[in-house]
């Protein structure tokens, strides 16, 4: 007999009400990282998946949070889905792959979600396409090319 046979095993509920016990710490730490933004300004992001977190954890912490009333749905290499729940600054971000299966979830406190910020040479591309529109010819955009 070894040591491990003293050790319980507690099996999930099979009736999909499993709940870790991990909400009520998470809450807490989603209040730090407002206290930690309102502060400094330094976002936070948790990631869900890397701690035990059941999909009825998921459905509990949604509830809890509440909805929002600004959302975005980006497309690059899957979906990306955007929620800002009811308590402003607090977003839920879920990327997707290309079939729709979860990739992760997270909780990001923020003025604005890190994937929303238009990247710094994103702006500069967008400049010089918009100097080359400006220098062309007046009338509808050419769509032979």
């Amino acid at each position: 007999m070894s040591g491990f046979d003293s050790i319980p095993v507690v099996l999930g509920q099979s009736d999909g009400t499993f709940r870790t016990e991990n909400l009520k710490p998470l809450m807490l730490q989603i209040e730090q990282a407002l206290q930690d933004l309102m502060a400094g300004g330094a976002a936070t992001v948790i990631d869900l998946g890397a701690m035990p977190f059941s999909k009825q954890d998921e459905q509990d912490l949604r509830q809890r949070l509440g909805e929002g009333e600004v959302s975005a749905t980006l497309n690059a290499f899957g979906p990306t889905l955007v929620q800002e729940t009811a308590i402003p600054a607090v977003w839920l971000v879920e990327h997707k792959d290309a079939e729709g299966r979860r990739l992760t979830l997270h909780i990001e406190v923020a003025r604005i979600p890190e994937i929303l910020v238009t990247p710094k040479e994103d702006i500069a591309e967008g400049l010089e396409e918009l100097k080359g529109r400006n220098a062309a010819p007046e009338g509808p955009p050419d769509d032979s090319s």
